[in-house]
């Protein structure tokens, strides 16, 4: 049978945080609550409050014994601190309002052990990055002899566009680089009057990114 608290512990609770408490844990919370909270109502607090204000070794082991006797996820994953806060404040007026004793102390108990950070599982995706390529290769090739009017630069732009499209790699996530480019120039021609340039590119070329690892929201729950 469920705690009289169990709904208002419930409604303590976004809806992002409901996912991550399991209905046992606010179970167990809302029946310590209720069940402390009804005993400190009957034992008032002239025994549980000392003259200047603190909790008595009654109070405090009253806390332990509820604790000691509640589900077994409250057991020995929460701080004593937390309730005794809440009885010291409960106690600080003439009578005790049960009903709000409760939701506090549910709350406590709720904000300790019920409601945890939940757990992502770590997954590859392109919003954390790059860390490698699957595939690589270094491509070389040479324009052949031309007139002038050229240079490496142009030769070069003009041969990774071409290895880049051959492939298919245009709109897909690629990296080049290692370029090297160099020259030959000779001379031809009516008594060697026309310059001939010969230009070579060399590229390394990655496509098939390897994204890097992460526990995040994207990849699930675990």
């Amino acid at each position: 049978m469920r705690s009289l608290f169990f709904p208002v512990v419930v409604s303590l609770l976004t809806f992002s945080n409901v996912q991550h408490a399991s209905a046992s844990c606010l179970a167990e919370a809302a029946d310590f609550a209720q069940r402390i909270c009804g005993e400190v109502k009957t034992r008032g607090s002239s025994s549980l409050v000392s003259a200047n204000g603190e909790l008595t070794a009654e109070a405090k082991g009253l806390i332990k014994q509820f604790l000691g006797s509640a589900g077994g996820t409250l057991q020995g994953q929460t701080e004593i601190t937390a309730y005794e806060n809440v009885l010291r404040e409960q106690l600080a007026g003439e009578l005790v309002n049960v009903r709000q004793c409760g939701i506090q102390m549910a709350k406590a108990a709720m904000d300790q052990v019920c409601i945890k950070a939940p757990t992502y599982k770590t997954c590859q995706n392109p919003a954390f990055g790059i860390k490698g390529w699957a595939n690589q290769m270094t491509v070389q090739g040479t324009s052949g002899w031309r007139g002038g009017g050229y240079n490496q630069g142009a030769f070069c732009s003009e041969f990774t566009n071409g290895v880049i499209a051959s492939r298919g790699l245009g709109n897909q996530p690629h990296l080049v680089d290692d370029v090297r480019s160099r020259e030959e120039s000779r001379r031809t021609g009516f008594m060697n009057s026309v310059a001939e340039y010969n230009y070579h590119c060399s590229i390394t070329l990655h496509w098939s990114p390897v994204y890097n690892d992460k526990a995040d929201p994207v990849c699930g729950s675990e």
